[in-house]
């Protein structure tokens, strides 16, 4: 299995520095970094060194870094530089701490006004996109993501294509993530603004019902389903504007969606912010509710009518003009007979009607309440139904296990009215613990103190140069915060120091020196070394052999310099603490192999 050398601790072009890796994906790996000129944090993304051997990935790492060069946006990752090491490209581009909504969504849905924030945010970035002629084509939540005060950023434009006349031909391929891809993505047909409002609308059904709307066992089948199936329905907490705004985004044609990002996001912000907030999903129907009670109440309002229809039509008689009144007739004469028969007629089918009610709603006017403790919400709600009886949920804190009832009201045995209300109570669980402050702390310590508050320790073990192995340096959640009691709390501890190689060069066999910046981090470190000459140097009485200069940037100040002795296992040990250095070795006058790494001490 091909695998991408971890270039932390070097410096590219003697500018940026690499501090540690924070992500990799199929064609590159991402860097903290930080820029020794400008003095700021950066984001470095270095293309894996066997697509730098392929001229069309090549072409398409370029294009990646143009594109976000392009376009300018503060909801769109900043690129600031481009540049080559001695196997791959990079580029330089702006760091986003905080995580991406991929690491959001892994902790389950979101309320409907952050998840519009979110998409708002989004689109309105590809929107400006669009504007210029850009497409992502890769819309998801790993490509999202999430800065200090709610920042909102779309980054890895890597399969965007210029949305020119040659993006509008057909397609060899299906670019992008099957979860996510538009239809028309899924056929390799032509992308435009509307596919990425697609992947938008994906991304925003995800981030409301905690899933995308399409899985399947492969990448062919989650496609098929993006091609044929229709999206099941969201939550009912979700108001139904905004479902209205998903659905519209994931229309299956192109030419039925919003046009671009920024209409969507218009139909974002236009949504009323008081319908954003989550509402308790609808009560079940209660049994009973059926077909046969709406024909009732139907037959109800036309008895109804036909009771008023002849007092209507005897008041437009009167209004009529006709021949002066007679003598007042007495009510018996002023009614025919046809009218007669259909009052009879419409009074006994309200009497019908009426016995039709009662048989229906009051034919058992009592029901026993059932015992519900201890069952689950679903269990409940199925037992009351099945007796007739409506029910409601609250929750509190208990031992009992969450989503257990604890109470109800009325009581089990109780005999109440038919479609009485039962109210239940749930247990949420243990009630939360306090998070003690374990920083600073031994780890054995602060297992001990978070056993006593009822919580579980997870420990990784991390370098620290400077700072006491075995100490806790960080913990999540923090001393603020409290968890449910059994939660396990993560706890990063300082491992003890070992030598750890930085970087390594070697000769050529040109006769040529070699040169390379690093970071060490320790107090000291060492250049363990390798030498042997070639040739009859050996049979000399002296030979002038490779010899080596350390320095410290960015001022250049010599720090060593020393000749390379001829063996194996050599080591040449500084004590310089912590800094940037660069080692330059000279090839001498007597040809000679030698390899060298540098190992820092931390």
């Amino acid at each position: 299995m091909l695998r991408s050398p971890d270039l932390a601790g070097r410096v590219l072009d003697g500018r940026y520095e690499l501090i540690e890796l924070i992500g990799e994906g199929t064609f590159g790996r991402v860097y903290r970094g930080r820029d020794l000129r400008l003095e700021r944090a950066v984001a470095v993304k270095v293309i894996k060194p066997w697509w730098a051997e392929d001229p069309v990935w090549l072409e398409r790492f370029a294009r990646e870094a143009r594109t976000l060069a392009r376009v300018s946006h503060e909801g769109i990752v900043q690129i600031y530089d481009v540049g080559q090491t001695a196997d791959s490209p990079y580029y330089v581009a702006e760091l986003m701490e905080g995580g991406s909504l991929a690491d959001r969504l892994r902790e389950g849905p979101m309320p409907p006004a952050e998840a519009v924030d979110v998409a708002q945010q989004m689109s309105r970035a590809l929107g400006q996109a669009h504007s210029q002629h850009v497409i992502h084509r890769d819309v998801k939540p790993a490509n999202i993501l999430l800065g200090a005060n709610d920042r909102v950023k779309v980054s890895d434009f890597g399969v965007a294509r210029l949305a020119d006349g040659s993006s509008h031909g057909p397609a060899a391929t299906a670019v992008g993530t099957p979860r996510y891809m538009s239809p028309e993505q899924a056929r390799g047909t032509a992308t435009g603004a509307a596919s990425d409002v697609y992947g938008v609308g994906v991304v925003l059904y995800e981030m409301l019902a905690g899933r995308p709307p399409f899985h399947g066992e492969s990448a062919v089948e989650v496609a098929v389903r993006h091609l044929n199936d229709p999206p099941p329905p969201l939550p009912q907490t979700v108001p139904p504007q905004l479902a209205a705004v998903v659905q519209r985004a994931l229309r299956k044609e192109p030419d039925e969606r919003f046009p671009d990002g920024g209409a969507m996001a218009d139909a974002l912000a236009a949504l009323p912010a008081r319908d954003l907030r989550a509402a308790p999903a609808p009560e079940a129907a209660a049994p009973g509710a059926s077909a046969a009670a709406t024909r009732v109440a139907g037959a109800h309002t036309a008895a109804t009518a036909m009771v008023r229809e002849p007092e209507q039509r005897t008041a437009a008689t009167a209004l009529a003009p006709g021949p002066p009144p007679g003598p007042t007739p007495t009510p018996r004469r002023t009614m025919h007979r046809p009218h007669r028969r259909r009052l009879l007629a419409a009074l006994a089918l309200l009497v019908v009607v009426a016995a039709a009610i009662a048989l229906m709603s009051g034919g058992s006017s009592s029901a026993t309440v059932p015992e519900l403790r201890g069952l689950s919400r679903a269990g409940a709600a199925k037992r009351a139904h099945a007796n007739d009886l409506r029910i409601s949920f609250k929750s509190r804190y208990a031992k009992r296990k969450a989503g257990t009832v604890i109470s109800q009201r009325p009581g089990a045995g109780k005999h109440v009215d038919s479609k009485t209300r039962v109210r239940a109570t749930l247990s949420a669980g243990p009630p939360p613990v306090p998070v003690p402050d374990v920083v600073g702390r031994t780890a054995a310590d602060a297992q001990s103190a978070l056993e006593r508050a009822g919580l579980h320790a997870n420990i990784t073990r991390v370098a620290a140069p400077g700072k006491q192995p075995g100490t806790v340096t960080r913990q999540s959640p923090t001393a603020t915060a409290s968890a449910p009691p059994g939660s396990t709390i993560a706890l990063t501890v300082v491992q003890t120091p070992r030598w750890r190689t930085v970087t390594s060069l070697k000769s050529t066999g040109s006769g040529d020196g070699r040169s390379v910046a690093f970071r060490i981090r320790g107090e000291r470190w060492r250049l363990a070394y390798d030498m042997s000459y070639d040739g009859t140097c050996g049979f000399l009485l002296v030979c002038f052999g490779p010899n080596a200069d350390v320095v410290k940037l960015p001022a250049g100040d010599r720090v060593d310099s020393f000749d390379l002795h001829e063996g194996s296992g050599k080591t040449h040990e500084l004590n310089t603490g912590p800094g940037i250095f660069q080692v330059t070795i000279g090839a001498g006058d007597d040809s000679a192999h030698w390899s060298m790494r540098v190992q820092d001490f931390y």
